[in-house]
């Protein structure tokens, strides 16, 4: 995880607490897709809302725009389920003196944000292993994205002729009726409605899996030998640490502590180097 890995593409990080690791991650080797809409950015927390538009002169007065709005925002939102990693940042040469600042697992912000302020874990995955056991996994009725995370600040004076994934196009929607235009705008907009975040966000290098499911139902998919390492922070306490190598006692895993010296971050190779010697082998 760490020397020679020059592939930027090879690994993705979750970044978590030690107590969702521990319970609900780790002993059920289960990860869960999250409700969009509980995310913490506004564009996906919030209802979305959209104008209206016609190619044939439609008098738009007739139609109810929020009525409208508020129906395509639920449509689009409600089962719609996502997991969100961060990835590897180019260059990586395979020097890991250099390397440490763009890797994945190394965001002081992340940790502090989502890994209980240093004190919680970030799980490493192999990107291809996962994405090969979402697919299996995840029903054929569901519609399913991946990818990066582009970071475009878009102003809210729009151009209507090119950025269209806020506007209802009537005529397809009187022709086509709301199910079917519904589908058709979201096959026409996903890139820019659930693929698109401020440029604020652009350092938590995201990759996120987008599932646009038919039911309401909670969605799990199980990440088997995906999982191949495991960061503890600056702060992780002892007993969490001895619980999350507990609990992955089966696995396989390789194990990697981060400490800060002065503005610095570098590996707890001394500790790392127990952890490791004690792990059973990854089963072939």
């Amino acid at each position: 995880m760490v020397e020679h890995v020059r592939d930027a593409s090879t690994y993705l990080y979750h970044y978590t607490s030690g107590k969702i690791a521990v319970e609900y991650i780790l002993r059920s080797k289960l990860l869960r897709f999250g409700k969009y809409s509980r995310t913490n950015d506004p564009k996906e927390a919030k209802s979305w809302q959209f104008d209206l538009g016609s190619n044939s002169g439609r008098d738009l007065g007739h139609y109810d725009m929020q009525e409208l709005s508020a129906w395509l925002s639920s449509e689009l939102k409600s089962r719609t389920r996502l997991l969100c990693f961060s990835m590897d940042k180019e260059p990586i040469c395979g020097d890991h003196l250099r390397d440490i600042f763009n890797r994945g697992y190394c965001k002081p912000r992340m940790w502090a944000q989502y890994a209980d302020r240093h004190a919680g874990v970030c799980l490493v995955f192999n990107r291809q292993r996962l994405s090969d056991l979402i697919k299996t996994q995840v029903d054929v009725g569901h519609l399913v994205y991946s990818g990066p995370v582009a970071y475009v600040d878009r102003g809210i004076v729009r151009s209507l002729w090119r950025d269209q994934q806020y506007t209802i196009d009537v005529d397809a929607l009187d022709s086509d009726g709301r199910s079917a235009y519904a589908a058709k705008h979201l096959l026409t907009h996903w890139k820019q409605l659930f693929f698109e975040k401020m440029t604020d966000w652009r350092d938590e290098c995201e990759w996120r899996y987008v599932v646009f499911s038919r039911s309401d139902d909670d969605l799990f998919v199980a990440y088997g030998q995906a999982l191949e390492g495991i960061v503890f922070g600056e702060e992780t306490p002892q007993e969490t640490i001895r619980a999350v190598i507990d609990a992955t006692a089966d696995q396989g895993v390789r194990y990697l502590g981060l400490k800060w010296k002065n503005c610095s971050p570098w590996y707890d190779y001394a500790t790392m180097l127990s952890w490791t010697a004690s792990r059973p082998r990854r089963p072939e």
